[in-house]
């Protein structure tokens, strides 16, 4: 018992006291395992960029995934609101030519079809200056990526559904988010809405192993939206009847929930 009870607390020691920068889950190998989704975002993203002289990149983290897109257009752009990060992005960036600003993300899409709120600026760029939009898991307003694209540009983006991993949520205790119903329906209704044309997209829901709850501890940590404040001390004893259950049965199966989404800009008559 007393071995079992060190092992909950060096697993919980250790992901608390981890650093998390960018947006890097290597800490997280092999033991927060995602099924495969049936699409590539990298891939999806390189095959539009042909002939693309202007890309925006949305939330771009310390910019590991724009970062493989290279050879970049001439006029790059990122987006980045977590300061940690903004640093890290302009200089793994800088080597391609790419200029990381810092930008003040809306509110979750599920909250936010229209245009910015006064107490939330707009994208800091001028209309019509992008030829592609890409967007990797950050909230956006589609009036907003709408108003920055060219005639005939694209916007590309995958996000993370609204019931992606609610089993946490359940076994801690706490309500689940309140965008749950944000989904590839309502993303595609958003943009429609915003002037998009040939909206299109794809959905998937599938499975996630955590082998660990230190693992389980680390994530939430890093995606503060899931669990709003959470913290270890909160949900002890949650944790310690998640960490008996993977001792006991095996690693915990939540579901995931990916979709990804694409829109066009109608041409200028």
């Amino acid at each position: 018992m007393a071995a079992k009870s060190n092992r909950f607390d060096e697993l919980i020691a250790a992901a608390e006291s981890q650093p998390f920068a960018g947006w890097d889950f290597a800490y997280l190998m092999d033991r927060m395992v995602e099924a495969q989704l049936p699409w590539d975002y990298v891939v999806e993203v390189l095959e539009r960029l042909t002939a693309v002289s202007a890309l925006l990149d949305l939330g771009t983290g310390g910019g590991e995934v724009l970062s493989q897109l290279a050879p970049l257009p001439p006029r790059t752009f990122a987006t980045e609101e977590y300061a940690p990060n903004a640093p890290i992005a302009a200089r793994r960036l800088h080597p391609f030519g790419a200029q990381v600003v810092r930008y003040e993300a809306p509110m979750e899409n599920y909250a936010a079809p229209g245009p910015p709120r006064p107490n939330k600026p707009g994208l800091p760029f001028r209309d019509r200056t992008f030829d592609l939009v890409i967007d990797r898991h950050e909230a956006y307003l589609s009036a907003e990526v709408f108003r920055i694209l060219r005639s005939g540009g694209r916007f590309i983006t995958q996000q993370c559904g609204g019931t992606n991993y609610l089993e946490l949520n359940d076994l801690l205790g706490i309500p689940r988010p309140s965008y749950e119903p944000w989904g590839l329906e309502a993303a595609k209704a958003q943009l429609q809405s915003a002037g998009f044309e040939q909206v299109s997209g794809r959905e998937q829901f599938h499975t996630t192993l955590f082998r660990d709850v230190g693992a389980v501890v680390y994530y939430l940590r890093t995606v503060p939206w899931q669990v709003p404040d959470f913290r270890v001390s909160k949900h002890l004893g949650s944790l310690r009847e998640i960490h008996r259950q993977i001792e006991t049965s095996g690693p915990l199966k939540t579901r995931a929930h990916h979709f990804l989404v694409e829109a066009v800009k109608p041409l200028t008559r």
